[in-house]
């Protein structure tokens, strides 16, 4: 049977790319869960309720920045984080600390992920310039 050690099965985990991060907001104390990002960082973070916005400042001191209210296709009480694939190679036990409370994680190599989260992807990246 092929094994990971082989070399003939590949990782479950995304080589590279960035991972969309998805977590409940369902308690009260769900930013509490989240680890902190480690130093020289920052991960941004969507949220699908508007009534999510007020853990702004909670998110920042744990180093993630609050881009938007983004429904989405499944509005609700979850957090959408992305986090690059340079901060989970450098801070592995970090990114692992994360997943622990991840609810799902979409590989954002493959493009249906990309459709289906197009709304949640799109308020990740930067304004475009307007002069």
């Amino acid at each position: 049977m092929p094994t990971i050690a082989d070399e003939r099965v590949p990782p479950a985990r995304p080589a590279e790319g960035p991972v969309l991060v998805r977590v409940s907001a369902t308690a009260a104390d769900w930013v509490r869960g989240l680890p902190n990002v480690p130093t020289g960082a920052r991960v941004g973070v969507t949220v699908g309720a508007a009534g999510l916005r007020g853990y702004e400042d909670e998110l920042a001191m744990r180093g993630y920045d609050l881009i938007d209210v983004v429904p989405g296709r499944r509005p609700g009480e979850h957090a959408d984080l992305l986090v690059s694939a340079a901060l989970r190679e450098e801070h592995p036990r970090w990114f692992a600390s994360l997943l622990l409370v991840a609810a799902r994680v979409f590989d954002l190599r493959f493009g249906p992920v990309h459709v289906a989260l197009h709304d949640e992807l799109i308020a990740h990246l930067p304004a475009p310039d307007i002069d």
